[in-house]
């Protein structure tokens, strides 16, 4: 269980601050919504999976005999909690506050556990076309507890959280022995700006360095409507000035709460 020896240093290359602009790259990479970040605060956050009643109990002993078929495999499910008085059944769902974006990292026990990312859910994620994983074939997609310690989650297992955006997680017991599912969320909770001014946009696609961009979930299909939230349709990484200045021209009232730069 985290707590003396916990160590979050190699993740600070990673973080966001303040005043960072972000270009992040929603449904397979084809739209790009440009951000600023106007504030931030760190939040560890440690969820049993059992405790919040996720799972019903342990992940039971793997019958495997090849480490590869038969294996014990939980399908993805959202992350509520039990515990807090609301019940809440995704406790990621930021709908309600679209000022809000969460950069994550998670720190995975035991060891041996595979974690598995949709996004949203029942959209998988991490996974290659041809060898793409199942619950008969679950090798490749996984971060572990060897890649992402639960005291020392690792910068590969990072994910970004954006409202109408939430995760769930899915988790195989490769070995013979119960497994009791311990994640460790390192959240790096941003409140940002929607960047509305077409010079500053364009200077974010163009300019090196001037913005950090990211691609949020994946590479499968997800049709994710940014005005909803963000009150702009965005712009693809390919576009000229014309195209990023339509996509950040406001095409409706952005969501209460949400400031815009421009």
């Amino acid at each position: 269980m985290p707590g003396n020896g916990a160590d979050y240093s190699d993740l600070e290359p990673a973080l966001v601050h303040e005043n960072d602009y972000l270009l992040m790259g929603i449904n397979g990479g084809r739209t790009y919504i440009p951000l600023q970040v106007i504030a931030r605060v760190e939040v560890p956050y440690l969820y049993d999976t059992i405790a919040e009643g996720q799972l019903a109990g342990p992940l039971a002993a793997s019958p495997s005999t090849d480490g590869i078929t038969n294996t014990t495999f939980q399908t993805a499910l959202q992350l509520g909690s039990s515990k807090v008085v609301a019940k809440p059944t995704d406790i990621f769902d930021l709908t309600r506050y679209p000022e809000w974006v969460y950069q994550a990292f998670l720190g995975i026990d035991p060891p041996w556990l595979r974690v598995f990312l949709q996004q949203p859910f029942r959209v998988d994620q991490r996974s290659l076309p041809i060898v793409y994983y199942t619950p008969n074939y679950p090798q490749e997609g996984y971060w572990d507890g060897y890649l992402s310690p639960v005291r020392r989650p690792s910068k590969k297992t990072q994910m970004w959280v954006l409202p109408g955006l939430s995760i769930a997680l899915g988790y195989d017991n490769i070995e013979p022995q119960p497994a009791y599912p311990l994640l460790y969320f390192y959240i790096n909770a941003l409140n940002v700006a929607v960047v509305t001014d077409p010079e500053l946009a364009y200077a974010m696609l163009t300019e090196p360095g001037k913005a950090k961009i990211y691609t949020v979930g994946g590479l499968q299909q997800v049709q994710y409507d940014p005005t909803s939230y963000y009150g702009i349709t965005g712009f693809p990484i390919t576009a000229d000035k014309a195209k990023v200045t339509a996509g950040v021209t406001p095409v409706r009232q952005v969501t209460a709460g949400t400031r815009t730069v421009g």
